[in-house]
């Protein structure tokens, strides 16, 4: 689930900032890559004005890009990386440039060459920004939902931000996946639903629920791996404990 590359270009295709995160595309030459973009808000611009963000998939790849003003930003991902927050990166990453340039002067085909922003990007790409704040309070639910895992019930759990940030996470890799899309849908079609559950094949149950924060404007995700032997009706009376637990932490 990586993010592998940035890229800030302007209007004329000209690549004026990348940052690539991981090593997988770190060979790519820039330039190579962003007449790509150029080509398609050549042709349909008015479409991609109007339903922002756009999403090109790519074999095991996703491109996400947002227009906004005389710039387009992109993001290059693993396919399995999850848009919610993907999407919340890019949002993220135009606020700090437009912050950027009230202080800095670029000219139309001048490439971004500061650490300093460097540092800010690599921080809002790895979600430390929304998380610093809380870091000691996210860190006693941590050390909970660890403890759980130490009795007989419990196969591992996962705590999401709204925008898709694993907050910690200790599910199989499929889980986590599944997971996070089940976020992404409960956001983008209003899901009303705030717990859910389905039962694997192996019959593990998985069971996620919205938390409910009243002093914070997001709420958090939370989603448990309940053992075979573990009665449904169980299972989510137990979920609630932790809920509540989780809720007089914060």
């Amino acid at each position: 689930m990586n993010i592998h590359s940035l890229f800030i270009l302007n209007k004329a295709g000209s690549c004026i900032y990348s940052r690539n995160i991981t090593k997988d595309f770190e060979s790519i030459e820039p330039n190579l890559i962003t007449p790509f973009f150029s080509a398609i808000f050549t042709f349909s611009e008015n479409v991609i004005m109007k339903q922002t963000p756009e999403v090109l998939e790519m074999g095991g790849f996703r491109i996400v890009f947002k227009v906004k003003r005389n710039y387009i930003f992109a993001i290059l991902a693993d396919s399995t990386t999850s848009l919610l927050f993907v999407n919340s990166r890019i949002d993220s990453i135009m606020e700090q440039f437009e912050d950027f340039l009230q202080l800095n002067e670029i000219e139309d085909y001048q490439e971004i060459d500061n650490k300093e922003f460097d540092l800010r990007i690599d921080t809002i790409i790895a979600g430390q920004e929304e998380m610093e704040y809380s870091q000691p309070l996210y860190r006693k639910i941590i050390e909970h939902l660890k403890s759980l895992m130490l009795g007989d019930e419990i196969i591992g759990a996962a705590l999401f931000s709204i925008n898709g940030n694993v907050i910690f996470s200790s599910l199989p890799h499929d889980i986590l996946l599944s997971s996070l899309k089940e976020l992404e849908i409960r956001y983008m079609v209003a899901n009303e639903f705030n717990m859910t559950f389905y039962t694997l094949e192996n019959e593990q149950k998985v069971f996620s629920k919205i938390i409910e924060i009243p002093w914070k404007l997001d709420p958090l995700l939370i989603v448990i791996l309940f053992q075979a032997n573990v009665p449904l009706g169980m299972a989510e009376i137990n979920l609630n404990k932790i809920v509540k637990t989780i809720q007089n932490i914060i």
